[in-house]
Parts: structure tokens; C-alpha cells; sequence
């Protein structure tokens, strides 16, 4: 088991110092006029496309690994999202907020982000009494559940009403 362990690490080798370097060559995708001023952000959800091609300076976004901020010029990534607050500085002084629940974010070489969303709504869109409401439900049902896979949906439902309401507190 351990020659057969060792023989897979080795023929994995090339494939991983591909990769690694890849990471190494960043620098080498920023186009050739510099890195721009502004962040193409394409915001989009099934039901509607929030932003579309919209100039903006930076999003914060609510990775599975933590919040992380995307500004012109950045590293080319890949990110599920987890439930949590999405913001985005249009300009100076102009900022949006908008909760999402989940989703991915791609990061482009091209200073354009794509953040495919499963829902999003505007945080000012959130009914406070709602969310409580909701969660103390989800809770509730989480408790009361004995299948382990309508325990992981209550859990995600529990999960999902914390991100908002945590949202919420940061308004």
C-alpha cells in the first residue's frame, strides 16, 4: 500500500509544480495596458442579472474559505460562496449590500468578476421580523427531525437564517 501510495505521489508531481507555477505566472495575465481602474462585476441570480458589465472599485465577497475582497487587477480564483453578505463600492461614498445564499465567484484576469448566485436580495429587501421568524422555524424543525437527510436540510435552513440575521446586525 505504501509503494503503490508513493508511485501515485510521484507520477503526480509534474501535474502539481504545473499548477503551482501557474499561480507563479499572475503576474503575466494582467493585460498589457496595466491593470485597470475599475472592476467589471456581472452580479447574477436565475431570476435576473443584478449588475451587468457594471464598473465598480471593489466587492467583498463571502467565500466558503471567508470573506475576501476582489479589486482591478486581481489574482484569477474560483470560490463557492456560503450564506453572507454580499457588498459591493460602486464609487466612493456609494456602496450596495445584498444577501447572498450561496453560489460561486470567478475572478478573471481581466479584472472581471462573475458572481453566479443561487439567491440574492438586497439587504434593505430583508424583513427583520421575517428572519427571526423563519429561524426560530428552521431550528425548531432541526430539532424535531430524526432522518439525517431532513437533519442537513433543516441545518442548511438554520445556517442560512444565522448569515441574515447576521447581515442584518451589520446594516
Amino acid at each position: 500500500l505504501a509503494r503503490t501510495a508513493a508511485r501515485t505521489l510521484r507520477s503526480a508531481r509534474p501535474a502539481v509544480s504545473r499548477l503551482s507555477g501557474a499561480r507563479w505566472m499572475a503576474d503575466d495575465a494582467a493585460p498589457a495596458g496595466g491593470i485597470p481602474t475599475k472592476l467589471t462585476l456581472n452580479l447574477l441570480a436565475p431570476h435576473e442579472a443584478i449588475f451587468h458589465k457594471q464598473e465598480v472599485d471593489m466587492v467583498i465577497v463571502p467565500g466558503a474559505a471567508g470573506m475576501f475582497g476582489v479589486l482591478p487587477g486581481h489574482v484569477p480564483t474560483i470560490s463557492e460562496l456560503q450564506p453572507g453578505l454580499l457588498e459591493v463600492t460602486v464609487s466612493p461614498g456609494d456602496t450596495q449590500k445584498f444577501f447572498i445564499s450561496s453560489g460561486f465567484a470567478f475572478a478573471h484576469a481581466n479584472s472581471t468578476l462573475d458572481v453566479c448566485a443561487v439567491e440574492a436580495v438586497r439587504l434593505e429587501d430583508l424583513d427583520q421580523s421575517a428572519v427571526e421568524t423563519g429561524k426560530a422555524q428552521a431550528e425548531k424543525e432541526l430539532a424535531s427531525q430524526t432522518d439525517e437527510v431532513e437533519k442537513a436540510k433543516a441545518q442548511i435552513a438554520v445556517d442560512t437564517y444565522t448569515a441574515m440575521a447576521q447581515a442584518l446586525s451589520l446594516k
